[in-house]
């Protein structure tokens, strides 16, 4: 499909809201196939002032800070603005925020019913606080397809109030847009850049006097890696973007043709899957990352006909920096791993499984080292049937197969990459068809458009367990709710009846689980003044004291300083560094972007002994 078939044109009517906003809770939904369960809701309407009266918005992105709050972000379509909403109780309930990219009124917390976004969204927050005060937050930074660019909306007080950058793209005529934060101050802003072909602009900014401020362009497509180039920059799929907490490396995933100066010519379908990895070379005179992208090819099917241009391929990465790619062919999820930085990659593997037959819109995100979770949407019927013809195999057809949400999850991805759990999380959200070509969708019938391109899932920092935002046409999931005007029956299965849902779950297993042992909590590799330093922390899961840790690098020991005495007893933590440079010169090459083993060893009290390696790259932060 086209870039431009993917702005955003909803038709609902932009009305002046007045009912206040209120939040909502209900019984859990009755399934338990993976041990988990989840409680189901509509969100409630925008506040007085929006640019709606009721919960109208489709498309949702959802992500959570370090409190444990969640935030979900959800578009109303191009210049009705963005609809947002938090929630303070790990998700058994929200309620809704002002809108952040909404033009404010002279009275403060109201808005004038006029925002100049509301397309594509996309939202995330900051993993530092923006400040040692009692009251200092974690910055939410949401994005939103403007006509020709893109608008960036900062709050650093919890979502009560925003400030916006409407031009954010600063390489004009632009469509879907991903952002990811970083740091206390930090946000990239990746977008397709349609007045140059289809290169993938990454803007990194930061919030200057309260105002989102791009402070370098990078292109995420290397013009020097002369295959790929050629092979995608005239016509890809951009994903999500995400950035390693702990290192600062940028990872932005795109399915494109084959690397090859002629695919782009000759190739029929998107069946490559791509990562660009920037990685941070040092610091420009703010202290701001400077970064420097390469491109990695994640899967190339040899299936010629394989199609991935599908909404959307997603990218995510753990707490130990390994990376996961997932992607749909149409029919099926599937997930590859790295644990190397993205350079190379094991996989796929497919992630539905028994009534999830065909699966589409996947999103992930990852937790604890090797465990992660998976969102879709997925029918029993054997296709996605998106035009009727006779003969369609089976008792689904174009007009009445039901599609669902559906979680995912695997705690060993790296042990049993095939294990996925599943749980169907919510009833019907839509009938029929559903259509992935943007704006060449039908509103009604069998092709329609409902479900939008994507949504989301985020997980809780505190508890490890999963909330999900998602679309839903269906008239009934909306009686007796505050957004009960929104629609009439005969709506359902139409953008008129299109809403927002959330899913959170309340029972089963979170991704944070630790390891055995000890669990390395941080492992970084850092270019300073003084050389490259090795930051390692860990923590004692084991049920008797640690006497000793011992630190190996490529085979080599060194004289690791732990910041703590030992034993270190059950449960306590430890932190400690290295310089590298005090390797004997020669024993160890050093280079930016080399990639190195790490080896801990714990010794126990009760005389045991535990092992975990790993690897670190050298950054330039």
């Amino acid at each position: 499909m086209t870039q431009i078939s993917r702005y955003k044109m909803l038709l609902f009517s932009l009305l002046i809201a007045s009912l206040m906003a209120t939040a909502f809770t209900f019984t859990p939904y009755s399934a338990r196939l993976s041990g988990a369960s989840f409680i189901n809701g509509v969100l409630p309407p925008p506040p007085p002032g929006s640019t709606s009266n009721y919960n109208q918005a489709a498309e949702p992105q959802i992500t959570s800070d370090n409190f444990g709050n969640f935030y979900i972000t959800s578009e109303n379509g191009l210049g009705a603005g963005t609809d947002a909403w938090k929630s303070t109780n790990g998700g058994s309930s929200y309620f809704s925020l002002p809108q952040p990219n909404a033009v404010s009124s002279a009275q403060a917390s109201q808005t004038t019913g006029v925002a100049p976004g509301g397309g594509d969204t996309a939202v995330a927050t900051a993993s530092v606080l923006n400040g040692n005060f009692a009251n200092s937050q974690y910055n939410i930074y949401v994005a939103s397809l403007t006509l020709g660019s893109v608008t960036v909306s900062v709050s650093e007080d919890g979502g009560m109030t925003w400030q916006s950058n409407v031009l954010s793209a600063n390489v004009p005529v632009d469509d879907r847009e991903w952002i990811a934060a970083f740091g206390s101050n930090i946000y990239y802003l990746s977008y397709h850049n349609i007045a140059t072909g289809f290169q993938i602009i990454v803007n990194e900014g930061s919030v200057v006097n309260g105002i989102p401020t791009t402070v370098q362009t990078y292109q995420a497509i290397n013009p020097a890696q002369t295959s790929i180039y050629l092979g995608t920059v005239a016509d890809n799929e951009l994903g999500n973007i995400v950035v390693d907490q702990n290192t600062g490396i940028v990872y932005q995933i795109f399915v494109g043709c084959p690397p090859s100066a002629t695919e782009i010519v000759t190739c029929s379908n998107f069946n490559t899957v791509y990562v660009a990895v920037g990685l941070p070379t040092g610091l420009n005179a703010a202290g701001e990352p400077i970064l420097n992208f390469t491109d990695y090819v994640v899967y190339q099917s040899q299936n010629t006909s394989a199609s991935f241009d599908n909404n959307f391929p997603v990218v995510a990465v753990d707490r130990s920096g390994n990376v996961y790619a997932a992607w749909s062919d149409g029919y099926g999820i599937y997930l590859s791993y790295s644990r190397d930085f993205g350079r190379t990659w094991t996989g796929p593997f497919k992630i539905n499984s028994g009534n999830a037959v065909t699966a589409i819109y996947p999103w992930i995100v990852a937790g604890g080292s090797g465990q992660v979770d998976a969102a879709y949407y997925a029918t029993p019927a054997s296709a996605n049937f998106q035009t009727c013809q006779n003969g369609t195999p089976g008792q689904y057809d174009c007009q009445n197969e039901p599609w669902y949400v559906y979680f995912a999850q695997n705690l060993n991805v790296f042990g049993s990459p095939t294990s996925w759990s599943q749980t169907q999380v919510s009833g019907v959200v839509h009938y029929g068809g559903v259509c992935q070509g943007g704006v060449t969708c039908s509103s009604v019938g069998n092709d329609n458009r409902d479900l939008y391109d994507d949504f989301g899932i985020a997980i809780s920092p505190i508890t490890g367990l999963a909330s999900i935002a998602y679309s839903d046409d269906q008239y009934s999931d909306i009686i007796g709710t505050s957004d009960s005007g929104l629609c009439s029956l005969s709506g359902s299965n139409s953008v008129s009846c299109d809403h927002t849902d959330f899913a959170t779950q309340v029972s089963g297993q979170g991704i944070l689980l630790k390891h055995k042992g000890f669990e390395i909590d941080r492992k970084t590799l850092q270019e300073e003044s003084g050389g490259a330093v090795l930051d390692v922390s860990l923590m004692n899961t084991a049920n008797v004291s640690i006497s000793s840790v011992t630190v190996a690098v490529n085979g080599i020991q060194i004289g690791f300083a732990w910041n703590s005495q030992f034993p270190l007893q059950p449960n306590a933590t430890t932190s400690g560094s290295y310089n590298l440079q005090l390797i004997p010169t020669g024993s160890l090459q050093l280079a930016i972007g080399n990639i190195y083993q790490v080896s801990l060893t714990a010794y126990y009290t009760d005389g045991t002994n535990l092992t975990q390696t790993t690897n670190v790259i050298l950054t330039g932060l």
